[in-house]
């Protein structure tokens, strides 16, 4: 599996990425833990960051309101309660000026009280569950060279299973979890039991300030009757050590509180790509949608013809041309028109909504074909929930190419229009190494000015004079969000010398068609 590198990774975590690359990057996470791993550390980043940035100021009478809310414990050893309650007071007082001069660097206030789940630090789904009591404190942990590892409390209901680990140190101080994935030893599993046999699941590490969460999506599992989470670490947090874990959880009690709508007769076909709403699924942390997008059977035969002849041509696989191929922009109202989600598989035009927990696709058995799945956070009254269509968008194959004189580049940089693009290619050279084993490699830097969302460019590839075909590794860099221009960095090795022409063929676009009279599908019976 060719994995894309760190930075890549990065950018889609920043959300910078063009639309063709987020798609990509994103069918490379549904199959490969590792890369899933990098972007949520990156994530643990973002998320520590935003906290500092955006930690709200405590009022003036912040620290009254906690004094006048302490009680001390009714003891009949009078001495023993007042040295309860100056200890209250004093760790009250004392929460209140961490607080107040750290509130960055400490567990939050509410925190302190509810744990994980009742904080900012996981989604609203999440929080809502544990207003309602839905949570579970099983203080499960492991302790190793002075490191207690330790699962505090568990969420579980029909659309997922979310546990909350902390690390704690021989001084009874809680730290940032640092889970290095990369280190041999470090394990960690997932098994699901449907009631016949064992299979592997997957799951998501989120990072937090002083908590990570840990989450198994199980919406689309049928059957499950229970899953075994378990945890085989040799090094946390910079220790070296032996920390295992095996939390087994019941799903089998958890469906009385699901809702499930059939939405099986609902397809729409537009364009060129077939919509089919399956089902939606309600449940207390989140509600999940399932759809699958693919191209019309008209267009299927054409799209395959062009496709193998792309493959004979350039010696590519089928699978790197068409990401997904195709995808859809929807958002979800409900009873009161308001809107609750939006979803597009492509985020340059708007940020991604920060209502969706989680998006994945897996591809079916054609070209193109996906099933889709959303979950997203629950609406607090969202029984009329009414699905909205507001646009699809395809992958096909093109026959554009431009040639060019690299070392002519600089001074006359080559200029062109495409499918509404204006485009302008400035720089085209050999970048040696520091390192002499490593491959020379060749750059070349293309300014991109987007008129609209409606056409992304694709996948490129490079032919120079002798006949020779490279593949390309793209990198993007990105305005604000909205902002269509964008540069574009080529980069290939097994160029030792700059030819004197080459040619840059783009064999693949997406295209986006917006539609006017939107398909509205209610999303209850």
């Amino acid at each position: 599996m060719n994995c894309p590198k760190a930075d890549k990774l990065s950018q889609y975590a920043d959300n910078l990425l063009t639309e063709q690359e987020h798609s990509q990057i994103l069918s490379h996470l549904n199959n490969c833990d590792t890369c899933t791993s990098i972007v949520q550390l990156f994530k643990e980043e973002q998320e520590f960051l935003k906290v500092n940035l955006q930690s709200p100021t405590l009022p003036d009478h912040f620290a009254s309101l906690v004094l006048d809310q302490l009680e001390p414990y009714k003891k009949k050893d009078i001495r023993r309660k007042k040295l309860i309650w100056k200890r209250i007071v004093l760790l009250a007082a004392t929460i209140m000026l961490a607080v107040v001069l750290t509130a960055t660097l400490s567990p939050t206030f509410a925190q302190i009280i509810s744990g994980m789940f009742s904080t900012k630090q996981v989604d609203e789904g999440l929080n809502m569950a544990s207003d309602e009591g839905l949570g579970e404190r099983i203080n499960v942990e492991v302790s190793d060279q002075q490191l207690t590892l330790k699962v505090e409390d568990i969420i579980v209901d029909s659309s997922r299973v979310a546990l909350s680990l902390q690390v704690i140190n021989e001084k009874g101080i809680v730290e940032k979890p640092s889970i290095d994935h990369s280190i041999k030893g470090n394990r960690i599993s997932v098994t699901g039991f449907n009631g016949e046999y064992n299979y592997t699941m997957g799951y998501r590490l989120d990072g937090g300030l002083d908590y990570n969460s840990f989450q198994v999506f199980i919406s689309d599992e049928p059957g499950l009757e229970k899953v075994t989470i378990n945890i085989h670490l040799v090094e946390l947090n910079g220790k070296q050590g032996n920390w295992d874990l095996e939390i087994p959880v019941d799903i089998s009690g958890n469906k009385d509180n699901t809702k499930n709508v059939n939405l099986n007769k609902e397809n729409q076909t537009i364009n060129g790509v077939a919509i089919n709403l399956k089902e939606i699924q309600f449940a207390p942390t989140s509600n999940t949608l399932f759809y699958e997008t693919s191209y019309e059977a008209s267009e299927q035969l054409e799209i395959e013809k062009n496709f193998k002849a792309l493959k004979e041509q350039f010696g590519l696989d089928v699978s790197e041309l068409t990401s997904f191929g195709t995808s859809i922009k929807y958002h979800i109202e409900n009873e009161d028109n308001n809107v609750i989600m939006k979803f597009s598989p492509f985020i340059q035009a708007e940020p991604m909504d920060d209502k969706i927990i989680i998006s994945s696709a897996s591809g079916k058995e054609k070209i193109g074909h996906a099933a889709w799945k959303e979950v997203f956070v629950p609406d607090k009254n969202d029984s009329n929930l009414t699905f909205v269509l507001d646009g699809v968008y395809k992958v096909i194959p093109t026959d554009f190419s431009i040639k060019f004189n690299p070392k002519e580049i600089k001074e006359n940089p080559v200029s062109f229009k495409y499918m509404g693009n204006e485009v302008t290619i400035k720089k085209a050279e050999l970048q040696s190494s520091a390192n002499t084993s490593d491959p020379t490699i060749f750059e070349i830097e293309m300014a991109v000015n987007q008129k609209s969302n409606e056409t992304e460019f694709g996948m490129w590839v490079l032919k120079e004079n002798t006949g020779r075909y490279f593949k390309l590794d793209s990198e993007t860099k990105t305005g604000e969000i909205g902002d269509f221009k964008h540069t574009l960095y080529f980069k290939t090795n097994g160029l030792n010398d700059i030819p004197e022409e080459i040619s840059l063929h783009l064999l693949t676009v997406t295209n986006y068609l917006e539609i006017e009279n939107k398909w509205r599908v209610p999303l209850y019976e």
